[in-house]
């Protein structure tokens, strides 16, 4: 899995978990997609950070941190696919 089809498989499985939320205010809420923005991967604590538009209107700016593995040193060793949460 190449890194754009990561974020846009990602933004459907945030939609997914918001439709399965007990409390149902939150059923309604939605992402309408994922925009990283910093690559941290050499510090302590790998990541990646950015915007994330979700909400009930689906635009709202929400921060994400996305955690990598310690051993990632470089873009390129990112498994996308790994990083994606099963449906389960």
């Amino acid at each position: 899995m190449q890194e754009p089809e990561f974020w846009q498989r990602l933004e459907f499985r945030i939609c997914a978990e918001f439709r399965g939320f007990a409390d149902h205010a939150l059923r309604s809420y939605w992402c309408d997609g994922l925009i990283p923005e910093e690559y941290d991967l050499a510090g302590a604590e790998r990541r990646i950070t950015g915007v994330a538009f979700c909400g009930r209107s689906g635009q709202e700016r929400w921060q994400f941190t996305l955690v990598l593995s310690p051993q990632t040193a470089d873009r390129d060793q990112i498994d996308w696919s790994a990083l994606l949460p099963s449906d389960s």
